[in-house]
This record gives structure tokens, C-alpha cells and sequence, in this order.
């Protein structure tokens, strides 16, 4: 508990080790968490949040150490928190590069030495006590050597025990609480720590002296701009392939008039029949058209039957054919159009006819159309 405590106190300091594993978690923990929330947007917000907060806090504890102003805090924290909010809007996997600012910026300030010399107690100082995990360890590595056999009485073999133990629990348990109070008000028992030869700050002084800040930041801004351009390259190829599913449907599929037609993440489309049948499309190789399978008759590919969601519902088409020479369309009977679309906006992922398909991003993409919308309840 008292470790908890100390996650989220603003008086404390951190030592750059424990500042840079707590923000490294956080960034880590928020990819972790966005992936689990894919298909709920309001939970990946709140993951972020979360992870955000304890973000802002050990940063403001790393100030506290390196006795920096608070406006430093700023950074850091936008940058996490519109990267943040870009990746869960956008739902795309390459887009997590943008957590590479935060961490830099966080690198940054790993390169100011702490101001004073402190007594930290896994990493931190501060007000929360920490000392009881000192304490334990001390007590077992005490305990953990090995006593020797004597020659003396029973009594004088337990006397050193006894004093041992007598050790452990008052004057390390005083002496180490009078030196964390000591530090964390200001007292020090050396010299603070020298700004010589210091790694961090030698880095630092190299990077942004007056010298070389101007070539830090261009090559900063190259290395910005080509993972720019490497992303919209991923972006572009998805987005090429969705607008050749744009085509107008016709020839077979025009005798059924097919409505509010939208292209999902991962390139099929859903477009709903006069008669409220849900009609999931998607391009294929095959340039044949032909039926693969019929409720009618209950012949055809096995794989067509039915459309399998990822931990979800299994729902039988009631026909599956390849029209326009190049495109399935699986046609599912109306009164199951309620069930697709929920398992849509709110599963991972489907198969259907050998095919999987990726749900991330479904959700926010049917939000936007009025129909789709009216048939998932949050």
C-alpha cells in the first residue's frame, strides 16, 4: 500500500532510474491496454488516462529531484496525450511510433543529475515511508548468513542472536527513518552529487550547446518527418485498396437495390437490402461468378455457412456468391442484422469462406453512419 502511495505523491523525488521505469511503463502499459480496448474507444480513453496520470506525477517527481520548473512538466505530457488520443482515433498499428516523442523528451530529462545528495528507498524520497521494504531486506540478508558452531554455552550461542534481532528492529528501523526524513527536508549528509563527469549531463551539454542544438533539432526533424511519410505510405496503401471498393454495385447485385453502403478498416464493405438483410462484400482473386453456397439447397462450401466472430456469436448466410467477376457478397437473412452489427462494432475479429477479417476501428466507423448507429446500444 505504502508503495502505491508513493506512485501517485507530488512532494516526493525519484532517482532517474525509477522515473525513467515508471514513465517507460506507463507508454508500454497504454499500448498494451489500447490493444485489449480496441473495439470500445470510451475504455482505451480511460486506459490512457489512467497511464497519463501516473505519467504526469513521476515526472513532477523528477523535477522535484532535479529542482527544474514545473512548466517543464508540460511537454512530456502533451505529447503523450495527444499521441494518445491520435492513435485510439485512428485505430491503426503503425501510428504507435508517435509515443517515441513522450519517451524522447522523457530521455531528456533523465540527463539532469538530482540537485542534492538523498537517501532514496527504491528510488523514491519523500513523505510515504518506505522504509519497512529496507527493512526486510536488510533483515534478510542478515538473517541469511551463516552463524558458526561454538564451543561457549547454549546461552552465550543465543546471546549474538539475540542482539542481532534487537539490531534489526530498533536501530535500523530509527536510523533509517531519521534519514529519510533528514533528506526529504533538505538535509544532506554529502556533497551534492557532482555536475562533473556526470554521463546525462555531458550528453545533454553535447546535444544543445550552442554549437550543435541547431544540427540535433534537424536531424530530430529528418528522422520526424521520414517516420511521417513511412506511416502515410502504410495509410495510402489501405486507403487505395478501400477506394477500389468504392465501385457502384452492379450487374447480379443490381436486382437487389443494396443501401447505406460503407467500407470498414480492414477493406469490406456492409450495405443492407431493401428488405434490411445485412450483405457484407469484400474483393477476391476469383474472376468466376458463381454461387458458393445456398440455404436453398444447403449445398456448397462449408466455409460459407457460416460467419464466425472471435469469441462472439456464429451466424448462418443464407447465400454466399462471387458477382462482378471479382467481389463476394454474403447475404444474411434480416432478422439477424441487429446481431451482425453489434458483433461488428464490438468483437475483434471474423472469418468467413477461409477468410479473417480485423474489427479494430469497426466501431468508430459505424458510429458515424445514422443507420448502423441506431443498431448499436452502448
Amino acid at each position: 500500500m505504502q508503495f502505491l502511495k508513493s506512485l501517485y505523491c507530488l512532494r516526493g523525488f525519484d532517482s532517474r532510474v525509477r522515473f525513467i521505469t515508471i514513465n517507460f511503463s506507463c507508454l508500454l502499459g497504454f499500448i498494451v491496454l489500447n490493444e485489449i480496448f480496441i473495439d470500445t474507444t470510451l475504455a482505451a480513453l480511460a486506459s490512457l488516462f489512467i497511464c497519463l496520470s501516473l505519467y504526469v506525477i513521476a515526472t513532477q517527481r523528477r523535477l522535484n529531484d532535479a529542482e527544474l520548473h514545473r512548466n517543464w512538466v508540460l511537454a512530456p505530457t502533451a505529447s503523450f496525450l495527444i499521441s494518445g488520443i491520435v492513435i485510439i482515433l485512428i485505430g491503426h498499428g503503425s501510428i504507435y511510433w508517435l509515443l517515441i516523442i513522450p519517451l524522447l523528451l522523457s530521455l531528456l530529462l533523465l540527463t539532469y543529475p538530482n540537485a542534492k545528495a538523498r537517501h532514496y528507498i527504491l528510488g523514491y524520497c519523500g513523505p510515504i515511508d518506505l522504509s519497512q521494504y529496507l527493512q526486510k531486506a536488510q533483515s534478510c540478508s542478515r538473517t541469511s548468513q551463516r552463524i558458526e558452531p561454538t564451543m561457549h554455552q547454549v546461552s552465550a550461542i543465543e546471546q549474538p542472536i539475540h542482539s542481532e534481532q534487537s539490531c534489526i528492529s530498533t536501530t535500523n528501523s530509527r536510523s533509517v527513518s531519521n534519514i529519510q526524513s533528514s533528506h526529504y527536508n533538505g538535509a544532506e549528509n554529502t556533497n551534492p552529487p557532482g555536475q562533473h563527469g556526470d554521463i546525462g549531463e555531458s550528453i545533454r551539454l553535447a546535444l544543445f550547446s550552442n554549437r550543435n542544438a541547431r544540427m540535433t533539432v534537424s536531424i530530430a526533424g529528418v528522422l520526424l518527418f521520414l517516420a511521417i511519410i513511412i506511416s502515410s505510405i502504410f495509410t495510402d496503401d489501405s486507403s487505395s485498396t478501400k477506394t477500389e471498393n468504392t465501385q457502384v454495385v452492379d450487374s447480379k447485385a443490381a436486382e437487389v437495390e443494396l443501401l447505406h453502403h460503407i467500407i470498414l478498416p480492414d477493406n469490406f464493405s456492409l450495405m443492407v437490402s431493401t428488405y434490411n438483410g445485412l450483405v457484407i462484400s469484400w474483393q477476391t482473386d476469383n474472376t468466376e461468378n458463381k454461387d458458393l453456397w445456398s440455404i436453398e439447397n444447403a449445398q456448397g462450401d462449408s466455409s460459407c455457412q457460416n460467419i464466425q466472430f472471435y469469441k462472439g456469436d456464429t451466424i448462418r448466410s443464407y447465400q454466399v456468391k462471387i458477382e462482378n467477376n471479382n467481389q463476394y457478397f454474403a447475404y444474411f437473412s434480416p432478422l439477424d442484422t441487429t446481431t451482425l452489427v453489434k458483433n461488428i462494432a464490438f468483437k475483434r475479429k471474423f472469418s468467413l469462406c477461409g477468410y479473417e477479417f480485423s474489427l479494430k476501428g469497426s466501431q468508430s466507423t459505424l458510429s458515424k453512419t445514422e443507420f448502423y448507429a441506431n443498431l448499436i446500444e452502448y
